[in-house]
């Protein structure tokens, strides 16, 4: 009878561990995706990648100051959205709910690393611009979301410019470079792929951007039209990248970065019989990720061809 007992116990306290660590996951995988962490992780890629296409090594504090600021940028433009996102994406909303009273705290924290790496490692032409783009990506939240209901398409360029901006010339300028005409082709090639990205994560908010009037590409064109064109900027894309590379203006081995759209169809057909739920799991998932594998692509290519 003991051993009964004893078997019981042990397959309880297992499943109690189970479930304890199921909720411990639970709340790490909350932390990383709703507070940005992770979709924050495309600026440092993009540094890193663009180092790698351009052939230059870059510093710690370069990668930390590229990761600060979209991670202020997303954390502010989520927090500010959460009574909007009740309806369409009641998971961050909640987790925004949950710590609003930290919430001040938290932003303030970003603000004072980042401003702390600006002044001791960097110069005034990167900070200058560094202003600039936050300035623009705030100012987009609390004053420019109704052009989106007048120009056609507005939020889509608007934000794909801005990443893709600070993606491709943070490196230049906080090196104090010239901006050769490689970087010019890979600034087309990554904002051709922040557009494509945007207009993805617009596609699991046509519902609320109709209610809203906001003239997004997903809602102007619908779904099925919206994944037609996002296949046409996936091919298009590359025609910058394999210019600079045909030129010998960027290195052989970003051919690699063709993988990317195999990458990208591979969702866009996910994205064809998906419903909301599931296009929000893919944009949180593979389509963020993408960037995040940029660098290990083109390291991966270096080494197999250099």
């Amino acid at each position: 009878m003991k051993q009964i007992y004893r078997g019981v116990f042990i397959k309880v306290m297992a499943n109690l561990e189970i479930n304890v660590h199921s909720k411990y996951l639970s709340q790490i995988q909350e932390e990383v995706i709703y507070g940005g962490y992770f979709a924050a992780l495309c600026g440092p890629a993009f540094v890193i990648s663009v180092s790698f296409m351009v052939n230059f090594n870059v510093c710690i504090p370069l990668v930390i100051i590229a990761y600060l600021i979209p991670l202020i940028v997303y954390s502010y433009d989520y927090y500010q959205d959460m009574d909007k996102d009740l309806a369409t994406n009641t998971e961050r909303s909640i987790y925004f709910f949950k710590r609003s009273g930290i919430y001040p705290y938290i932003m303030g924290g970003y603000t004072v690393i980042l401003a702390f790496l600006l002044v001791f490692f960097s110069n005034i032409i990167l900070i200058s611009f560094i202003l600039i783009l936050v300035a623009l990506g705030v100012l987009y939240t609390v004053a420019l979301k109704d052009f989106t209901r007048k120009l056609p398409a507005f939020k889509n360029i608007y934000t794909a410019l801005t990443w893709s901006l600070a993606g491709t010339f943070f490196i230049p300028f906080y090196y104090s470079l010239n901006i050769s005409w490689a970087y010019i082709m890979i600034f087309l090639f990554v904002f051709l792929k922040c557009l494509s990205n945007i207009i993805f994560f617009d596609l699991k908010d046509i519902k609320s951007d109709r209610d809203e009037r906001l003239k997004t590409i997903p809602m102007i064109l619908g779904k099925e039209k919206t994944l037609k064109l996002l296949q046409g900027l996936n091919i298009l894309a590359f025609i910058p990248l394999f210019t600079g590379i045909f030129l010998e203006m960027i290195p052989l081995f970003t051919v690699f970065m063709f993988l990317f759209y195999f990458y990208s169809m591979n969702y866009l057909k996910k994205a064809e019989h998906a419903d909301d739920k599931i296009m929000r799991m893919l944009s949180y998932t593979l389509v963020d990720a993408e960037f995040v594998l940029w660098p290990m692509v083109l390291l991966v290519g270096k080494l197999i061809l250099f």
